[in-house]
């Protein structure tokens, strides 16, 4: 049986609804799991802060799919005190897979940006726990050009660094079908980056949706403050100061990690390319 931890979120409920279309029995657990939609999913109420009702919703597990919760005006607190309990769970069970959701350089530690520094503890936590484990580490959403596509469609968009600056950036669904591939194929013992290729550029961002949409989108780089960039976002104050650290991160650094690696432990795997996301997604 696989636990999803986080099932509601928009990694765990496309694991759990791709591992119950795959005959797996899935157990998906959140504070509230009435927000998934999915069939074939035993539903769990758990507050995943208290280490009994973590040890509770595991037990009879045989692997669990674990994605860090940064919710609320606590983000990085409510993430120690669920991983802190779910691991804790995890290592006084007989789990024979725990597959980590992370981040591209939370391996590293000590980036300044607070959102991939607090992964360490917990990739270290997971290497010397003796649980077999695979690490997944995807870039910057996809997804998150949802947020800017009524500008792409008027023509413009902006981010706050240089048009031609690749930074890591996955397809949600390129990280569920990763985990599915290792939970049936069984632990690598080893993190895996999970990006595209060589990056995504705003440059690249543009073209292909000038070539989608069939008429051009302009770039425009933003130069104020990164608060003041995502201050619209719809996050929490406390939220926003972590994202604003990470455009900083992504102003002052270049953001890539080994994307190829996995390629070599799941032959066949393969990203979905940029044209794809916003001809079959984004502007579908």
């Amino acid at each position: 049986m696989l636990v999803v931890v986080g099932v509601t979120g928009k990694v765990g409920s496309r694991v759990a609804a791709k591992a119950a279309a795959k005959g797996m029995e899935v157990r998906g657990v959140a504070r509230n799991p009435q927000a998934f939609s999915g069939e074939g999913v035993e539903l769990a109420v758990a507050d995943l802060t208290d280490r009994s009702a973590a040890a509770e919703v595991i037990k009879g597990a045989t692997s669990v799919y674990l994605t860090p919760p940064e919710p609320g005006d606590d983000p990085l607190g409510m993430e120690k005190a669920v991983i802190d309990s779910v691991l804790t769970a995890v290592e006084g069970a007989e789990i024979d897979h725990l597959v980590m959701h992370t981040l591209v350089f939370g391996d590293r530690g000590d980036t300044g940006a607070r959102i991939l520094d607090a992964k360490y503890p917990i990739e270290d936590r997971i290497r010397k726990s003796g649980v077999p484990y695979t690490i997944l580490a995807p870039g910057w959403f996809l997804q998150n050009l949802f947020g800017a596509k009524q500008y792409l469609e008027q023509g413009m968009f902006s981010m706050p660094w240089p048009e031609d600056r690749p930074w890591a950036a996955t397809n949600i669904e390129d990280i569920a079908e990763a985990a599915i591939a290792f939970l049936e194929r069984g632990p690598a013992n080893q993190r895996f980056d999970l990006h595209l290729e060589g990056g995504l550029t705003c440059a690249q961002v543009c073209q292909v949706a000038s070539n989608v949409l069939g008429r051009p989108v302009q770039f425009q780089e933003f130069t104020g403050p990164t608060r003041e960039f995502v201050e619209p976002f719809p996050l929490t104050a406390p939220q926003k100061d972590l994202f604003a650290e990470l455009f900083d991160y992504f102003r002052a650094h270049e953001y890539l990690g080994e994307p190829e690696a996995i390629k070599q432990a799941l032959p066949g795997f393969r990203y979905t390319t940029v044209e794809e996301f916003l001809q079959n997604e984004l502007f579908a």
